[in-house]
């Protein structure tokens, strides 16, 4: 018996070795490198820490956008409670509705500002059918920055109230704002690309006279489009969607107002039409901004390729010169210099004679 039990461990004990052994690999794995292993955590915990970052940053920017817009919004006195009972000096009545309706003049002329270091702002002066300045200027849209995106806000002149503001809204294909009036009354407008933004991208490639489309929304209703002329005249048109009659429209009238700013001229028609005189005034607004940041990238292009143009060597060369400068909106500067670019030539041409008489 003792015999029999010795045998039976031993076979029990040679079954779990055989069974160890099974489970075992032919060939040992070779431990990795200890380099590698190096390399992969270091990348690991890089990548950790680059999308710890980005959160961080993510949710800062975000913190700070929050913070510009309600300090665009709210701080400046763009609330309902802030407007009960208000007149909206400077606005035009129509045939849709009043000046509390319209806000702004039928007629008017957008004038960029000098950038100040909280913003960009053009003033909105009323003007009439000869396209002159009309009246002192009744209000000012404001540019304020954000991380993310702008806020546009309009404040008036009589009372320094804040009345509308405008901002960009995310998710959207292609370009899309969307208007709204601080007393909470009238339609939510939306000024947005939609399905116009592939035809738009392909006309701009083609440098076509009809650049972009633009649709425009009253709440969820479409009630116009706006058309954008971005090659030779910049200029918006405004047509009613169903009837495709001109509703306003806007041009760029000057770019030397007062020096080297830009006019545009604001126009809305006198049809019984649901889009308020603001939404024509808010749309080319945009364009206006977006023309400056066009003009801005040109003028540095220019300054790393271009080099500066020798004037030549015979002749009254300030003419030439102020021709050149002028498309280039450097005029002023070279008024400065006038005197010196006149006498030039004088005193080349003294030499000259000088040298030649006998």
């Amino acid at each position: 018996t003792e015999g029999r039990s010795r045998l039976g461990a031993a076979a029990q004990k040679g079954g779990d070795s055989t069974k160890m052994a099974s489970n075992e690999p032919l060939i040992q794995n070779q431990e990795e490198p200890t380099w590698k292993r190096s390399i992969k955590q270091g990348c690991k915990f890089l990548g950790m820490g680059l999308g710890a970052i980005f959160l961080v940053v993510f949710i800062l920017a975000w913190i700070l956008q929050g913070i510009m817009y309600y300090w665009a919004t709210s701080m400046s006195g763009c609330r309902a409670s802030n407007l009960q009972g208000y007149q909206y000096p400077g606005g035009e009545a129509s045939d849709a509705g009043d000046g509390v309706f319209n806000i702004m003049p039928r007629i008017s002329l957008l004038a960029e500002r000098t950038p100040m270091w909280y913003g960009e702002a053009f003033d909105v002066i009323p003007s009439n059918e000869a396209s002159n300045v009309a009246s002192a200027p009744v209000g000012t849209w404001w540019q304020n920055w954000g991380p993310i995106f702008y806020t546009y806000t309009y404040e008036d002149v009589a009372n320094s109230k804040t009345t509308i503001f405008m901002r960009r809204k995310l998710l959207r294909i292609g370009q899309c704002h969307v208007i709204q009036r601080c007393d909470g009354k009238g339609p939510t407008v939306t000024f947005t690309e939609g399905s116009n933004w592939l035809g738009n991208r392909v006309r701009n490639l083609l440098r076509m006279n009809q650049g972009m489309i633009y649709k425009i929304y009253l709440d969820d209703d479409l009630v116009g489009v706006a058309e954008e002329t971005q090659h030779g005249f910049q200029s918006l048109t405004f047509r009613a969607e169903k009837s495709g009659l001109t509703m306003g429209s806007s041009v760029l009238k000057e770019r030397h107002f007062h020096g080297d700013r830009d006019l545009w001229l604001v126009k809305n028609e006198e049809k019984d039409e649901p889009l308020p005189y603001y939404v024509s005034s808010a749309a080319t607004l945009l364009f206006a901004f977006h023309t400056i940041n066009e003009d801005a990238r040109k003028v540095i292009s220019e300054t790393k390729h271009d080099k500066v143009e020798s004037p030549p060597p015979h002749g009254n060369y300030f003419l030439a010169a102020n021709l050149t400068l002028a498309s280039k909106g450097q005029v002023p500067e070279l008024v400065n210099k006038a005197p010196e670019l006149v006498s030039a030539p004088a005193a080349s041409t003294d030499a000259e004679s000088t040298a030649k008489a006998p």
